[in-house]
């Protein structure tokens, strides 16, 4: 057959002539490099941000990697029996380590708690242990985080508070009580 009488090309219904094809994957090309770039951008601005971030040794907060004063597992009934006899103000919490407000309230205690060393004992009392539940028996609650700020020796809850709170609260609630002393 001659040029003139070969069939014309003609795409079916769902189809495109491949010249077509061609000029459409090319013109994808540009779109996948830019979420590729725009992906590896996202990856270096996250290694540049933690690299820049002050790093805190263990040995700076007396602790190991990782832990924090409202992580610890201690047994919180040997810890409020020890809180007592120690004759000074104490500063009980109730809470756990996944709920939200929890947290919230754990890490406002992180940064508070170490200024009042010495004057106020702290307990921390998590409900999902075992201790922390002995714990809260012998107090009246029904929602955690649940703070609880009792006089010397723990002979009176002086006040208390339940749910989150920030640094400032915090501060006023045990600025209260070491003066209450």
């Amino acid at each position: 057959m001659s040029e003139k009488a070969q069939p014309a090309r003609t795409a079916t219904k769902g189809q495109q002539p491949s010249d077509d094809l061609v000029a459409t994957g090319r013109s994808k090309s540009p779109i996948v490099l830019l979420i590729v770039a725009i992906f590896l951008g996202f990856i270096v601005m996250k290694l540049v941000l933690d690299s820049a971030a002050p790093a805190v040794s263990p040995a700076d907060t007396g602790s190991p990697a990782g832990t924090t004063i409202t992580s610890v597992r201690n047994d919180a009934v040997a810890d409020f029996d020890a809180a007592v006899a120690s004759g000074r103000p104490i500063y009980v919490l109730f809470h756990s380590l996944t709920c939200v407000p929890c947290v919230e309230i754990s890490e406002v205690a992180d940064v508070v708690m170490p200024e009042y060393e010495g004057e106020v004992v702290f307990v921390n009392a998590i409900t999902d242990d075992p201790s922390g539940q002995q714990l809260a028996a012998n107090f009246a609650f029904q929602y955690i985080p649940t703070s609880f700020f009792l006089s010397p020796g723990g002979a009176e809850v002086v006040d208390s508070f339940t749910g989150a709170m920030d640094e400032p609260q915090m501060r006023a609630y045990l600025d209260a009580l070491v003066q209450a002393r």
